[in-house]
């Protein structure tokens, strides 16, 4: 699964489906080109990929967790329960933009779909493996990227759908899952459902963003985003608890909110003069990359070789919490700059 791609202008056409797309802004619409990736897609995947993996590591440092950086605590709301399915709203903003790539590299419709959905199953197996070498066991695990790559397939079955169909399925969802799945999101594929609505969400948003200006992206995903917390908040008023580790309606509405006013912030920050740091774009376009650094260089150390290895105090937890995300991606970017990647 790990890529050495030696030229780096062909990554639009190799990219996989969380990655984005090289395009351009005019002024009264956004048509695709090879010019320039969109960075605030990039920035919000870096966004996302950073505060996974500072959550993640805290149960790896820590001694004892303070509530105020714990996360996945059932009924509790936490801060770092929103990193991970904000990443998985954006793996649907990637869609259309990958879609179209392929495309415009002389695929048909239903090749480039083919295309994704093979790129989805690819990412399901990549989870697959890292989980279960983890544990070591043979039998097949799931886990975050095993939820990523799910949402992506239904996602890319839907994809020729009207954006009101595409809604009403997400609701639907909601509906279904609306106290939440019976068992953790992340702990197998039916209870990855209740998060399929996030992806889902997250096409339409990359179908607004490839039709609008940035600007008027921001100002359009401000407004759902909007919408989202409402719904969030009639929910839990309604007694549907803010629940993570099981995917309640009120949580998923809550974090699609989150994960649009992200976008629509690093949407509005491509238009100011400055722009986006440098070293957060490539963080996010080699976002997997960073995430399969912390299972081989982290987990596996920390699960398997010494797994007995005295935990740390809060201070020295977040001062190791902090070296070893930057240090992972700053190898990340690294590792981007020799064409090593992890293709999603």
């Amino acid at each position: 699964m790990i890529a050495a791609e030696h030229d780096v202008a062909s990554w639009g056409s190799e990219v996989a489906v969380g990655a984005s797309e090289r395009w351009t802004v005019r002024s009264s619409a956004v048509r695709p080109t090879t010019g320039r990736r969109i960075d605030c897609v990039d920035a919000a995947r870096g966004v996302a990929v950073v505060a996974m993996l500072a959550a993640n590591l805290v149960n790896v440092f820590f001694e004892d967790i303070p509530p105020v950086l714990a996360h996945n605590q059932g009924n509790s709301l936490r801060l770092f329960d929103l990193p991970a399915p904000v990443f998985q709203l954006l793996v649907g903003v990637s869609l259309p933009l990958f879609l179209a790539s392929r495309a415009a590299a002389g695929r048909s419709a239903g090749e480039a779909r083919r295309d994704a959905l093979r790129r989805y199953a690819w990412l399901v197996l990549l989870g697959i493996a890292l989980d279960s070498a983890g544990r070591l066991t043979l039998v097949p695990q799931w886990g975050v990227l095993q939820t990523l790559g799910l949402g992506g397939m239904v996602a890319t079955l839907l994809a020729t759908a009207s954006d009101r169909t595409v809604v009403a399925a997400s609701l639907a969802l909601l509906a279904v899952f609306v106290t939440g799945s019976s068992g953790e999101v992340h702990g197998g594929p039916f209870a990855a459902f209740a998060f399929v609505p996030l992806t889902l969400l997250g096409l339409v948003a990359g179908r607004a963003l490839v039709r609008m200006p940035r600007d008027a992206f921001a100002v359009w995903a401000s407004r759902l985003g909007a919408g989202a917390f409402a719904l969030a908040l009639v929910l839990a008023a309604g007694g549907v608890p803010f629940n993570k580790l099981h995917g309640s309606s009120s949580f998923v509405a809550l974090a699609a909110g989150a994960a649009m006013a992200v976008l629509a912030a690093t949407a509005a920050a491509e238009e100011a003069p400055r722009g986006h740091p440098r070293w957060l774009l490539s963080v996010g376009r080699n976002a997997l990359t960073a995430w399969v650094t912390l299972y081989v260089f982290v987990y596996y150390p920390a699960w398997i070789v010494v797994p007995t290895w005295h935990r740390l105090t809060p201070t020295a937890g977040v001062l190791a919490v902090a070296l070893v995300t930057g240090a992972i991606c700053t190898s990340t970017v690294a590792l981007g700059r020799r064409g090593i990647r992890v293709p999603l």
